[in-house]
């Protein structure tokens, strides 16, 4: 009889399930200590994994500790001192049968009544050197009654996040006295032939290893244990959502043949791009299904991805329904109704824009010709998803830059348009990884390269004091017939240490001659503000913006040829890719230039990435190299899990194995209902309901 692939059990996880630690002898200030962190049970303790393993070097003389060593030292304090003078530090000498060191603590005062000239205690710490002697700085310690037998060889040894309230060695300590106490609450997931043949090991044997570490391939090996189990509980939700997608929410065909295709590229002036028609080709094959689309189109900025959401629009109209698009900000919304309008303005396609800055009147009349079907496309922002809004006969809803909808709009979104088909856009490229865990149950579409005539943007990087250069440079692009973007982190001195825009604005005015027509360009604006300065931008009566990130997306201005984005290194780099897409939007060779005095390792390598990379798609793989998997989902709308260990998803194969074995419990046993499976059924429900219900809208 072939082993069931899941067994009747509960899945250990970071929401914390398991005994109360009451059976654990601390005191209640302690234990509320833990709770604050989330430690509350047996297996919050197990979860409460090691940041960081160190190897140390026990039980080593003091004369044969080398600089840089984690080491364990023992012996008796024969000398303490307390410098009063900031930063204030206790110092001990400690003082073994070979020699002599330093044990340094800063602002820990506390420490000068607790050691004292014939304390016998461990210390455990990196070496270092001071005054030519060898120093413990924040050593962790342990007092003795009497000097113990020779410590064991040398092992690796657990670091666990601490706070300012409870230590990592008092942590540590917890685990070495419960460890086992707490592994039996821990109920087995898979079968050991299923872990086994994916060479995993047990969730019991993982824990141990993790927390009482023997060697570092076995951690490894319960990292990748622990991932397994966290990470297909997460694909698991996303093929509950996937299937409940194809099999019970039901959409209209819209008409894909080729004489609606003919009449639709009649209205585009331009010839459109193999990635465009590729991608087009499969929006046609998914809007001729009674599946609902449900697809992810990514793009680099300037690759046309508007257009191609137009195409599937149009196919809406065309086969009398209607279209919505949807857009974060009013000046993305304004800039989507100004350029498709014009590409409609020979057509008969009844085309509006509804945002707040919309008149009372005006939204009133959009309201009742979308409910009565008389208008066949609406743009616009979050206003779109108030009550009031009725559509006729929607049939496609297009979301763009996707990711900057809150989860409860999102989720307001998929609520009231489930058997609507949808189209998400985002122009900030998604490494592979990412797309195949946060987009899990999207279909994904990606324009790679840009239309012809179009050239990649030179990105430069400078300091401070090259500043007047640059801006000779941007006086010389304005002579030139040319404009230009300069960007702040900031709109007023509100944050000391932030360039501003009006500082910037005043920088500007010193080194450029008057007949440069500089403007602000920022949220603090009015709606009608910003409109009219973005028109005289376009027309050319403007030539520079100072600006935020406001002009992050939706700014399509293609004689600007120059951005200049001040302390750079403030921003993410998608962020600043994003920035740089606002130039190069025409043949014209554009520069962007990034000025940063942050001389740390990150910043350069962050701004290299930007310097070395034109395409957003390398920028995004760079980004995710240097951040690591962990920052990319921890920086995240909520939506997305929180994982252990999420650097495991940056492993492509390993991604694929926990998507294949949740297609094939889902496949076999769709709702979890096996006997097998109902309490991996509770255990998916438990943590992931929010996921179920917006997974599809990420």
């Amino acid at each position: 009889m072939q082993e069931p692939l899941i067994n009747n059990a509960i899945l250990v996880d970071a929401a914390g399930s398991g005994r109360s630690l009451a059976f654990v002898d601390i005191t209640p200030r302690r234990r509320s200590q833990l709770a604050q962190l989330g430690i509350v049970t047996t297996l919050d303790l197990l979860n409460w994994l090691p940041r960081r393993y160190e190897r140390f070097h026990h039980g080593l003389p003091v004369t044969q500790i080398k600089v840089g060593q984690m080491v364990t030292v023992q012996g008796m304090v024969v000398q303490t001192r307390l410098h009063r003078r900031r930063p204030m530090r206790f110092e001990a000498l400690l003082e073994d049968a070979s020699g002599r060191c330093v044990l340094t603590w800063f602002n820990r005062r506390d420490l000068a009544d607790k050691i004292k000239p014939e304390t016998l205690l461990h210390a455990a710490g990196k070496a270092g050197i001071y005054k030519g002697r060898i120093q413990l700085v924040q050593p962790e310690i342990k007092i003795v009654e009497k000097m113990q037998p020779a410590l064991s060889s040398d092992g690796i040894e657990p670091v666990y996040p601490a706070s300012a309230d409870v230590s990592k060695r008092f942590i540590a300590d917890l685990l070495v006295q419960h460890l086992e106490e707490c592994l039996a609450d821990v109920v087995e997931w898979f079968s050991e032939a299923h872990l086994s043949q994916r060479h995993l090991m047990p969730l019991r044997q993982a824990y141990r290893q993790l927390h009482r570490p023997v060697a570092m391939p076995e951690i490894v090996r319960a990292q990748r244990t622990i991932a397994y189990h966290e990470i297909i509980l997460f694909q698991l939700a996303l093929e509950i959502r996937r299937y409940h997608q194809k099999h019970s929410i039901v959409a209209e065909k819209l008409r894909t043949d080729n004489l609606v295709d003919q009449r639709i590229r009649a209205l585009i002036p331009f010839d459109l791009t193999p990635a465009q028609n590729r991608v087009i080709a499969e929006l046609r094959q998914d809007l001729s299904q009674v599946e609902p689309m449900n697809r992810l189109l990514q793009g680099d900025v300037g690759s046309g991805k508007t257009v191609v959401a137009l195409y599937a629009m149009l196919m809406a109209v065309a086969a009398g329904k209607q279209a919505a698009l949807l857009a974060p900000t009013e000046l993305l919304a304004e800039q989507h109704y100004e350029s498709i309008s014009q590409l409609l303005s020979n057509s008969r396609v009844q085309i509006e824009l509804l945002t707040a800055g919309v008149t009372a009147a005006k939204r009133a009349d959009i309201l009742t010709r979308l409910a009565s079907g008389e208008l066949h496309m609406v743009i616009g922002t979050h206003a779109l998803l108030g009550n009031p809004v009725e559509f006729g006969h929607l049939s496609l809803l297009v979301v763009d830059e996707q990711h900057k909808f809150g989860v409860h709009q999102r989720a307001m979104l998929r609520h009231r348009y489930a058997n609507v088909h949808t189209l998400v856009m985002t122009a900030t490229p998604i490494p592979r990884t990412l797309a195949m865990t946060w987009f899990g149950d999207l279909d994904v579409s990606t324009i790679d390269g840009l239309p012809p005539g179009r050239h990649p943007v030179s990105t430069r990087k400078v300091t401070g004091a090259q500043l007047p250069d640059v801006y000779q440079y941007m006086q010389q692009q304005i002579r030139d017939g040319r404009q230009v973007y300069v960007v702040a982190p900031a709109i007023d001195e509100g944050v000391s240490e932030l360039d501003n825009v009006n500082e910037v604005l005043g920088d500007l005015a010193r080194h450029l001659p008057a007949e440069v027509r500089i403007e602000p360009l920022h949220s603090r604006l009015s709606a009608e503000q910003r409109r009219r300065t973005m028109d005289q931008f376009r027309a050319g009566r403007i030539h520079m913006l100072v600006s935020t990130t406001i002009i992050e997306v939706g700014v399509d201005v293609p004689n600007a040829t120059v951005m200049l984005v001040r302390q750079a290194e403030r921003f993410g780099l998608a962020q600043l890719h994003q920035l740089r897409g606002r130039i190069g939007r025409s043949s014209l060779k554009s520069v962007c230039i990034l000025c940063s005095d942050d001389d740390s390792d990150e910043a350069k390598a962050r701004l290299d990435a930007l310097v070395k990379n034109a395409s957003g798609f390398r920028v995004a793989e760079e980004d995710l190299r240097i951040r690591g998997m962990g920052e990319m989902v921890g920086t995240r709308q909520s939506g997305m899990p929180e994982f252990l260990f999420p650097d495991f998803l940056l492993e492509i194969p390993f991604l694929q194995m926990t998507r294949r074995d949740a297609a094939a419990v889902v496949g076999a046993d769709p709702h979890l209902i096996a006997h097998e499976n109902i309490r991996l059924r509770h255990e998916v429900y438990r943590r992931y309901e929010a996921t179920l219900l917006l997974a599809d809208v990420a």
